[in-house]
């Protein structure tokens, strides 16, 4: 599994503390551009399987089962920084390839996906308080 997710649209997670009978539960939201790091920390629950621990924006970490990390990544409200980076290079070549073609519909797709791709990285580096160039 990719280490550093990106939150691409906002979204709430129900988060279950593992300790037996699940007595402590929260809500919470994350926002656009919010990075999530998976550390290497591992809880294994007999019933409700394994749970890792992610660290948001370094500001604060929670358990979070695998089933829902692979849930909202096939759901498309998250992906690695490095998919979103590839598809951000990929769309740069579409949008130029519209322009060489002249094909003004495809240009305007492209360089409408483009701008939201690039406005969850500028979201990003203020999630984590870092200022984009």
């Amino acid at each position: 599994m990719n280490e550093n997710f990106i939150i691409l649209e906002m979204f709430k997670q129900e988060v279950f503390c593992c300790c037996p009978g699940q007595k402590h539960q929260h809500i919470i939201e994350f926002h656009q551009g919010d990075v999530w790091t998976i550390t290497n920390e591992q809880k294994y629950d007999d019933v409700l399987g394994w749970y890792l621990l992610v660290a948001v924006n370094r500001e604060f970490q929670f358990l979070i089962q695998v089933d829902d990390i692979e849930k909202l990544f096939s759901e498309g409200r998250i992906c690695s920084i490095l998919d979103l980076e590839l598809k951000i290079i990929h769309l740069n070549h579409q949008v130029n390839k519209a322009l060489d073609e002249h094909d003004k519909e495809s240009f305007n797709l492209y360089a409408n996906e483009l701008s939201n791709a690039k406005k969850v990285i500028d979201n990003r580096y203020i999630s984590v308080g870092i200022q984009a160039f």
